[in-house]
């Protein structure tokens, strides 16, 4: 009897004691539970600050979260981004743990306008033709790739073909020499069409011939004449470009004309001299002191101790076969008085010119 009462305390110890452990086992997971106030992480996936052009596609990537003592746990998204119109959206992301901590974590995406980028260039003119000294509106616009277009006035450059004949100024052209002119625009690596001028070069109503090639030019005696009055043309734009005055340039012109006839034939000197002489007359009434200038109420004078031909004889002589002729013309008259029996106030009659200084046509 008595060893069987032993064995039933013992089992009843065993018992109490493993009932006492499981009691202790759930307490200390109850503690547990009680004691978890950390909340989850959340990691998004993807950047946390988006930008996107306008109406582009935004995808949202999601998030997710960890928690210490649940391991993964959902995440909720709330929000939206709206790419059709500009502005920042911001998108929510939130979790909880199973005793309610919970994390907060958020996404910024940016929309904004979209820059259209310059895809072309047309540029205009106000006119095809100017004369030397006057000026020509440009005017640019820009085709951009959302195929809207607008005036462009910023950060343009233009190239011009020969660069010497014009310059531009904020959309002003201005033409500088006579001539056919190429003009195009840049803006930002991008040409425009090209924009061509003709730039002329009218004087009191006369067209001044274009600028001879040298080569052609010196190659004969009398050079080049395009607009056939007489003058080499290279002759005729440097006494233009020297002379301000009409009646200067008339003298001059003149001379011009004499001299390229004399040159011709240096044996004819006594048949020709008579052009010289005309023109040592319309010197000689325009050359007067001012006293007399004011007694015939002429508003100029050429200058008493001016010579033409000092002035012009280097440009109109300027070839060895030009120079040698004019000598034979001088060695034909050699010896011998020229002249007219015209008095001073007549002397007016030697000029070939009229009031504008352009040549009239040799009687």
């Amino acid at each position: 009897m008595k060893s069987i009462h032993n064995i039933t305390t013992i089992l009843i110890t065993i018992t109490l004691a493993l009932l006492l452990s499981a009691c202790n086992i759930t307490d200390t997971h109850t503690d547990i539970l009680q004691e978890d106030t950390t909340p989850p992480v959340i990691t998004l996936n993807g950047e946390a600050n988006i930008t996107l052009e306008q109406d582009a596609v935004y995808t949202e990537l999601g998030a997710t979260a960890l928690d210490g003592v649940d391991g993964n746990v959902s995440v909720t998204i709330s929000g939206t981004v709206d790419t059709s119109k500009v502005g920042t959206y911001i998108i929510a992301y939130s979790a909880k743990d199973k005793v309610g901590n919970e994390a907060n974590a958020t996404r910024s995406v940016e929309v904004i306008t979209v820059m259209p980028i310059l895809s072309s260039l047309s540029l205009e003119s106000n006119t095809t033709t100017a004369n030397k000294g006057e000026t020509v509106q440009l005017s640019v616009v820009g085709t951009y790739s959302d195929n809207s277009t607008k005036a462009v006035n910023e950060n343009v450059t233009y190239i011009i073909t020969p660069a010497d004949k014009a310059k531009v100024n904020d959309s002003i052209l201005t033409a500088l020499k006579d001539g056919n002119v190429t003009v195009q625009a840049t803006v930002g690596g991008v040409v425009s069409n090209s924009v061509k001028l003709h730039i002329t070069w009218v004087v009191n109503g006369h067209v001044l011939p274009p600028e001879p090639d040298p080569t052609v030019n010196n190659a004969t005696l009398l050079g080049v004449d395009s607009n056939d009055n007489g003058v080499r043309d290279d002759v005729e734009r440097w006494i233009y470009e020297t002379y301000d005055h009409p009646i200067e340039r008339g003298i001059f012109m003149q001379s011009a004309r004499a001299y390229n006839k004399v040159i011709v034939d240096p044996s004819k000197a006594h048949e020709t001299m008579k052009y010289i002489v005309n023109v040592s007359h319309c010197e000689s009434y325009w050359s007067m002191g001012i006293l007399r200038m004011q007694k015939r109420n002429l508003n100029y004078t050429f200058g008493e101790y001016r010579s033409g031909e000092d002035e012009i004889g280097p440009i109109q002589f300027n070839t060895m076969k030009r120079h040698m002729a004019y000598t034979r013309f001088n060695g034909e008259l050699s010896g011998g008085v020229y002249g007219d029996k015209l008095e001073p106030d007549e002397w007016i009659q030697g000029c070939e010119f009229d009031e504008k200084g352009i040549l009239k046509e040799l009687k």
